[in-house]
């Protein structure tokens, strides 16, 4: 009896480790869910118009702007080499002049945190995920992605929607990014 009870449970424990699904209780969605609710206005962002430049597998190039996107799926790249998600987005136009590391070193402890936070030259994207629960249709599609900014050790989660007018149900993930644009994006918490 025992072991028909141990052959159970075990069995019963394979069945939700491969039956899990996503659901909107999940931590990915708890405050991405919050901001498109209410925060939520539309807004069309022109795909970036200079010199993108890539520079390895990792490394992209928007004239003097540079994002370091590591462990990013393939099927997501479009986004950023197409520029429809570019440095600009998230820091504006304005370009931070680039301290020398004599400089740095010259700099008090809070000078160097808040020139930190200020500058614009270089971001890192990291935990980028689709949010599908939340996409409302077949022509949106929203996401979230944590920026680091460089001497910053903790990123910012924020949340981006793209919209391709001309996508239906039949249209792939290459498709719709080849036609989309961003229609929202919003800083949201910082990560601890």
């Amino acid at each position: 009896m025992k072991k028909i009870l141990n052959f159970i449970i075990v069995l019963f424990s394979f069945g939700t480790m491969f039956s899990q699904s996503e659901n909107l209780n999940q931590t990915k969605y708890q405050f991405a869910k919050n901001v498109f609710e209410k925060e939520y206005l539309k807004t069309t962002y022109e795909k970036f118009g200079g010199k993108i430049t890539i520079e390895n597998e990792t490394t992209i190039k928007y004239d003097e702007k540079t994002l370091i996107i590591p462990d990013l799926k393939n099927e997501f790249k479009l986004i950023f080499t197409k520029g429809i998600f570019y440095p600009n987005i998230v820091t504006g136009t304005q370009i931070a002049e680039v301290k020398t590391k004599i400089e740095l070193e010259k700099m008090t402890e809070n000078e160097r945190i808040f020139y930190n936070m200020t500058r614009t030259d270089s971001l890192t994207i990291g935990n980028f995920d689709e949010l599908k629960l939340l996409n409302p249709n077949y022509q949106t599609k929203r996401f979230l992605i944590w920026i680091y900014r460089k001497g910053m050790a903790n990123p910012t989660e924020w949340y981006f929607e793209l919209q391709n007018m001309k996508a239906n149900e039949k249209t792939n993930l290459t498709e719709f990014i080849e036609n989309a644009e961003i229609t929202f994006i919003k800083k949201g918490t910082i990560i601890i």
